[in-house]
């Protein structure tokens, strides 16, 4: 395909002092417009089957082990080098060739039309829904720098590499649900080996953090995250926020660490974590986290306090937010922690566990014909008590009643409705899909310290996702919490990979 026709002078000077000719670029900007690929999506098009060196590349001029050019210079090339008028001209053009297959049923792999006026002044801008590029640049960097940097080694100021450089090979590790062989050599298609640690000196570097070190770049980093969206005031205290636990799974053999816990009678082992999230109307992020280890078979810990791991997480979550409600689900029944939370002057909500004195009320309900009662109660722990109220309520089919317990004033009238509250805390288990799915790095070490400072990270990665989201939202003042999210966490991969460093390389 010749398209010399679509290269100013301009344009061809811009290339003559570059590694590739302008030609074989804006066939391979072809290829992605044609197929609506991203940019991870089109540097592997190019990387098999030859495709790069039949679309006019020099294959003498690609980097060691690679196939293609790298993603960085197929960005570069659209975001820096090409002109406004090729890019006009090779949008233009791709939609027209796409609008015609459509027209005569011969799409084959072909994206979409998508139906926008080439003369449009934004024509030259790619879109993901109704977002350019730009737009997304700049909001990505602007979320991810609520990251890099809040992590301390320690290290002396004259060493090779800056912990940011750190943040950003974890940041490849996480996005790539990758290793660090996986994360190095990712990180060197990049940037290059000089730009990249050793994924040995990765390692090294971050087991020299410890669990309060940790704790601190995180708090930090919800502290940056928050600070980034105080001018939306999409935070209008007091918010709802829910608290659970979620499992890593431990699938080596031999001796179990300490760390490890068992997964109910299943029979799996697992590294534990608890967070607390902002839920319902506001931004679904995560606020607080703490590893959690109990007592098992295989080791002498001592019981797991679920108290002190509420109150910890309420209280690093009140220093950022002013909360309301507190969500969790059974696994958290005790009057300790509903003693620790009416302590800590939040109201909560939790489902309980039928027990006979709850089965023997549900009766009694039964033969008065009523299908909801609030039955007035007193938790007496030995933290302290409080008045609380058991609500009993028809559950969603109305074949059985569902029985919740809150310090919450309610009125047997109004009991369905603050029920009905409950049904925000299943963000806190899309959350968690989400991480393990999408933003955690991969390891097999034993090192518990290693495998927070993993899970932590990866939850950072979900809040820069959330933030990105926000803040792209914003540009158009819709809704700011609506899901989903406006880029997928795949193309959020992407992005943040082509714009990782702090500074444009």
């Amino acid at each position: 395909m010749s398209v010399d026709r679509y290269l100013s002078d301009t344009d061809h000077k811009r290339f003559e002092a570059l590694t590739y000719d302008g030609a074989p670029i804006v066939r391979a900007l072809f290829c992605r417009e044609l197929a609506g690929l991203s940019w991870n999506s089109l540097y592997e098009f190019l990387s098999t089957e030859d495709r790069a060196e039949r679309l006019g590349f020099d294959p003498t001029t690609f980097g060691p082990y690679n196939t293609a050019p790298t993603r960085q210079t197929l960005t570069a090339a659209w975001d820096v080098h090409l002109s406004d008028a090729a890019k006009r001209a090779l949008l233009s053009l791709s939609e027209r060739l796409v609008d015609a297959a459509y027209e005569n049923d011969d799409a084959l792999d072909l994206r979409p039309p998508r139906h926008v006026d080439e003369t449009a002044s934004d024509l030259r801008e790619r879109h993901v829904g109704e977002f350019s590029d730009e737009q997304i640049r700049t909001h990505v960097r602007h979320a991810r720098e609520t990251i890099f940097g809040t992590f301390d080694s320690g290290r002396a100021g004259n060493t090779t590499y800056p912990d940011s450089r750190f943040d950003e090979l974890q940041a490849l590790m996480a996005l790539g649900s990758s290793g660090t062989p996986q994360g190095q050599s990712r990180m060197e298609n990049f940037f290059g080996k000089d730009y990249t640690p050793h994924g040995d000196t990765h390692l090294r570097t971050i087991k020299q953090y410890t669990p309060e070190t940790i704790q601190t770049g995180f708090d930090q980093s919800i502290e940056n995250l928050l600070d980034a969206v105080n001018h939306l005031q999409i935070l209008q205290p007091p918010v709802t926020v829910a608290i659970d636990i979620t499992t890593w799974q431990y699938h080596a053999d031999g001796e179990l660490p300490p760390e490890v816990s068992g997964v109910n009678d299943s029979g799996e082992k697992a590294y534990k974590f608890a967070t607390l999230s902002l839920v319902g109307k506001s931004m679904p992020i995560v606020l607080a986290v703490e590893p959690v280890i109990e007592d098992s078979a295989w080791d002498e810990n001592v019981p797991h306090q679920y108290h002190r791991t509420v109150r910890r997480l309420v209280r690093r979550a009140q220093e950022f937010v002013s909360i309301d409600l507190v969500l969790a689900d059974r696994g958290f029944e005790s009057f300790q922690v509903y003693q620790t939370l009416a302590n800590l002057g939040v109201t909560y909500l939790f489902p309980k566990i039928e027990r006979n004195p709850e089965a023997t009320y549900i009766e009694g309900m039964e033969e008065k014909g009523q299908d909801l009662a609030v039955e007035e109660a007193t938790v007496t722990a030995r933290n302290g008590s409080h008045d609380c109220r058991v609500l009993f309520v028809p559950s969603r089919t109305g074949d059985d009643t569902q029985v919740f317990i809150t310090n919450k004033q309610v009125k047997p009238e109004h009991a369905k409705a603050w029920v009905h509250r409950y049904a925000n805390r299943w963000w806190i288990e899309a959350e968690y899909r989400s991480i393990k799915q999408h933003f955690l790095a991969r390891t097999s070490s034993t090192d518990h310290t290693l495998r927070f400072y993993y899970f932590v990270f990866g939850v950072l990665m979900y809040n820069v996702w959330r933030l990105t989201d926000v803040l792209l939202k914003a540009t158009i003042s819709r809704e700011l919490t609506t899901a989903p999210p406006v880029l997928t966490a795949g193309e959020l991969a992407d992005w943040v990979a082509i714009h990782l460093q702090l500074e444009p390389g």
